[in-house]
């Protein structure tokens, strides 16, 4: 039987009394390692685990470890630890308490319980079947310090936990690289004609621009188990390109997500992690763009993508988060957290989150890429970007930019920067968004939508609301005449089921006739303008109700609601235990 100790009145009243210590940098804890364990080689003693998050917020959490054993005497006691482990750590300490007193019953009498510090307690996660368990015992305790080397009492660890391997070294592609943990290993150049895997008791440095096969040629597979934790080696540059031809498949899950992030998130490694201390990941993909053939990334000019496969698959990505990346070179040219160029529709693209980059959360440059369930938190630019004629689908959104200290638009869309009329156009179908700017005392939060340079979309059962400039802004000529009179549209830009709630809610650029943005969005079925009765990012009300999309293709799923959740009921919010920053 398994002791819950949440739910556990002595060890509540003990928590308290608890010193965390300090981690390192690997594996991340979660309730998959909650449970009995035991030392085979000591008689089969052992503890219980049960592992909660850090009252703090920060990732962190509280390794509880309860023991039940007997004293010199032969009394029996309680000793009781629960070690601090950083979000990405592995092991921590803290004081080992002895537990007296109490009866048997509900409620515990106040003053009955006694708690003595009788020794420390380091505990280290080596995998789902691994730990140990070192106690250094005062001498007053009477208690004899002992090392414990732990596995499950089932032998197997918990379906759900993804680190079956210990730490024995880096492989022969990588090299050491202790400067970030003591399980970390860095990698660098191109992998060509390779299949390479970066699993997960690794924490991987990438090392400036690492290229996944070349041009079309020597394609390789890169592979990232879930859970894996991928860092920077602190330069703005550093990133993985998946060129075209060569795939990645990088499929975390809702309770091990994979995540590349700044070096400074690290146990011990020091300062703070900002924008612009990881590049990003870069897919290039054959599906068409309105550049080809001569598609190169405004970041790097060996860069290239484009071709004439909508299909085109560039491999599989779910549950990950980028965090803290982007980098600016100029303006116009810069990486993002995830950059898409002419990406396929043969790639499957789920669960993806951008949190705090230094620009664009997610740009499609061109390509027919579709993404399901995506968040954007506090990006330093767009939410979500699209150019060069990109027209891919997109289902369940979420953009996120209050309290940021960036972010422009939540969609920024354009055709094409030097020839707005350029084929294809872009015009992909995006279904249930909640777009939820800065508000008046924002930095830089404009617009939900910034339609521009010719852009078509097809948008259905959205919320946007609180941005700063104006919810929609449609800017240029040819976009208007794109989109055609307000009162007789084409079907390149529209927008049905839709809530917008701006301070202004409409806006138009040179070139767009006055009043015109207004007409567009009110012309159009199922649009409303007032409260759409969110608290935070999830509905209260029933205002975003009985809005029923009907799927323009078989891989959108139907819905009968305005938004990202139907309901703020926890079964709804599809973000729960794989993002940071939003719940």
């Amino acid at each position: 039987m398994t002791l819950t100790l949440r739910k556990c009145a002595m060890a509540t009243a003990v928590l308290g009394a608890l010193a965390a210590g300090d981690a390192s940098a690997a594996l991340r804890l979660s309730d998959a390692l909650e449970g009995n364990w035991f030392d085979p080689a000591a008689d089969g003693r052992g503890v219980q685990f049960e592992i909660a998050p850090h009252p703090d917020g920060d990732g962190s959490h509280l390794a509880v470890t309860l023991l039940f054993t007997y004293d010199a005497a032969g009394k029996p006691l309680w000793l009781i630890a629960a070690p601090r482990i950083s979000e990405f750590g592995y092991t921590g300490t803290a004081d080992l308490i002895k537990v007296e007193g109490g009866n048997f019953g509900s409620p515990i009498p106040p003053g009955s319980l006694t708690n003595e510090v009788v020794g420390q307690m380091t505990l280290t996660f080596n995998s789902c079947t691994s730990a140990t368990m070192d106690l250094q015992m005062t001498p007053a305790s009477g208690l004899q310090s002992f090392t414990w080397n732990l596995v499950p009492v089932t032998g197997v660890g918990q379906p759900s936990c993804v680190y079956q391997r210990k730490f024995e070294g880096c492989p022969s592609f990588a090299t050491p690289a202790p400067a970030y943990g003591e399980r970390a290993c860095m990698i660098s150049g191109s992998f060509l004609g390779q299949d390479i895997t970066l699993t997960n008791e690794i924490t991987w440095v990438i090392d400036q621009k690492v290229n996944i096969g070349g041009d079309n040629a020597q394609q390789s597979i890169l592979r990232i188990e879930p859970g894996t934790l991928l860092v920077s080696s602190g330069d703005s540059f550093d990133h993985i390109a998946v060129n075209r031809g060569s795939k990645i498949y990088a499929e975390g899950r809702q309770y091990a997500p994979i995540i590349l992030t700044s070096p400074k998130e690290l146990p011990g490694f020091g300062g703070e992690p900002a924008p612009q201390d990881v590049g990003g990941l870069v897919i290039s993909g054959n599906a068409p763009a309105n550049c080809n053939p001569n598609c190169v990334a405004e970041w790097d000019n060996t860069n290239r993508y484009g071709g004439s496969d909508p299909m085109d698959n560039s491999g599989i990505i779910r549950y990950m988060q980028v965090r803290y990346a982007g980098y600016v070179f100029a303006p116009n040219r810069e990486l993002n957290s995830f950059t898409l160029n002419a990406v396929g529709a043969g790639t499957t693209l789920e669960y993806l989150q951008s949190y705090k980059g230094a620009d664009d959360g997610i740009e499609f440059f061109g390509g027919t890429a579709n993404v399901r369930y995506f968040v954007d938190v506090c990006g330093g630019d767009d939410s979500i970007d699209w150019d060069e004629g990109y027209s891919g689908k997109m289902q369940f959104a979420l953009v996120v930019q209050q309290g940021c200290a960036g972010e422009d638009h939540g969609f920024e869309v354009s055709n094409s920067p030097t020839n707005f009329d350029a084929t294809p156009r872009s015009r992909p179908t995006i279904a249930n968004f909640t777009l939820i700017g800065g508000g008046a005392g924002s930095a830089s939060s404009r617009d939900g939508f910034n339609i521009k340079e010719g852009s078509g979309g097809n948008w259905y059962n959205g919320i946007v609301t609180n941005f700063k400039r104006a919810c929609i802004s449609i800017e240029g000529a040819a976009t208007q005449a794109a989109a055609g009179p307000a009162n007789a549209l084409t079907g390149v830009l529209t927008i049905n089921n839709t809530i917008i709630n701006c301070a202004n809610n409409y806006r138009e650029g040179t070139g767009v006739t006055a009043g015109y943005a207004q007409a567009w969005f009110t012309g159009q079925a199922g649009n409303v303008a007032g409260d759409p009765q969110l608290s935070g990012f999830l509905p209260t009300g029933t205002v975003h109700l009985n809005k029923h999309f009907k799927p323009t293709s078989d891989w959108f799923m139907p819905t009968d609601y305005a938004g990202a959740f139907r309901s703020n009921r926890r079964e709804d919010n599809w973000t729960l235990g794989w993002t940071k920053g939003v719940n």
